[in-house]
């Protein structure tokens, strides 16, 4: 479980840290588009040199093959692309903090459709970590029905991911082979949605690919695979919960690089995220009566 919290906490912290290289590269040419497309496609050289280092097959069965460009696409595309243009409808901080609604969105989906047993702590964890999310919401950003609608469908759909990773086996392969699949599946997805909508940028200068080759180290390789390790030692729901250390990272970073205000609200959120994560994972009472009783 401990190599479980490692990995997740990790990953949220490098996915959170992210947005603000991101940032970056917007002012120097770049798209949300184009960024979703080049940190994916920079990622299948790394996978690839890694695993033929260590000497691990690329074969899968097509069964596996098939959830994994499916997983991929809906949870690291489509799930992109929806957030990506709610911050036309509404403020990037209002649309962030919706899309973090996904631990419940996964949570419902193991109880409604896998009969999956919340319990009083994983409920009350949720109820908390829920909070502190809203503790980062900007109330002073306007909120359209649009926004609202597609920041919290890709919350809806990155539950999805994280549930598909999981139930369908992948969190059991080996991350690299999961994680090259995956950056085929999504790059290959954004160039037949780019292309025709004239949406991706290819010729960008070489400190903004640079910068992006920085981000998909982060996050297609490194972070996607810490998640998928993540969700094999605690499963989705716990593995959705410690992934809220990512709004914080991420607004640490921007109070660090960008100099934003890092408010009290947020330091409230803040405390109730780790309050959760320390009521998740603390012994249940029935345990603690067990080790006295021994």
């Amino acid at each position: 479980m401990k190599k479980g919290i490692l990995c997740t906490v990790l990953s949220a912290l490098l996915f959170g840290f992210t947005p603000v290289l991101a940032s970056y590269t917007y002012e120097m040419g770049s798209t949300p588009e184009t960024l979703t497309f080049y940190r994916n496609a920079m990622a299948i050289p790394m996978a690839l040199v890694i695993l033929l280092v260590r000497r691990i097959p690329l074969k899968v069965s097509g069964v596996v093959l098939r959830d994994m460009l499916l997983v991929g696409i809906l949870g690291r595309g489509v799930t992109t692309l929806m957030l990506y243009s709610s911050y036309s409808f509404v403020g990037i901080g209002t649309a962030t903090t919706l899309h973090f609604m996904y631990p419940v969105f996964t949570a419902l989906i193991g109880r409604v459709f896998f009969r999956e047993k919340l319990g009083f702590q994983k409920i009350a964890a949720l109820v908390l970590s829920t909070g502190g999310v809203m503790c980062f919401l900007d109330p002073s950003q306007s909120a359209q029905a649009t926004g609202i609608f597609l920041a919290l469908f890709s919350g809806m759909v990155y539950a999805g991911y994280l549930s598909g990773m999981e139930r369908r086996g992948l969190s059991q392969m080996d991350p690299f082979v999961v994680s090259f699949y995956m950056a085929v599946g999504v790059s290959l997805g954004m160039l037949l949605y780019g292309v025709p909508t004239g949406t991706l940028v290819f010729a960008l200068p070489p400190a903004t690919l640079g910068l992006t080759a920085v981000i998909s180290l982060c996050t297609s390789l490194l972070a996607v695979s810490l998640l998928q390790m993540g969700i094999r030692h605690l499963s989705a729901c716990p593995a959705a919960i410690l992934s809220l250390f990512e709004p914080v990272s991420c607004s640490i970073a921007g109070a660090w690089l960008l100099q934003e205000e890092f408010a009290l609200s947020k330091w409230i959120g803040t405390a109730l995220i780790l309050l959760a994560v320390v009521l998740l994972f603390a012994p249940a009472p029935r345990q603690l009566q067990r080790k006295k009783a021994a």
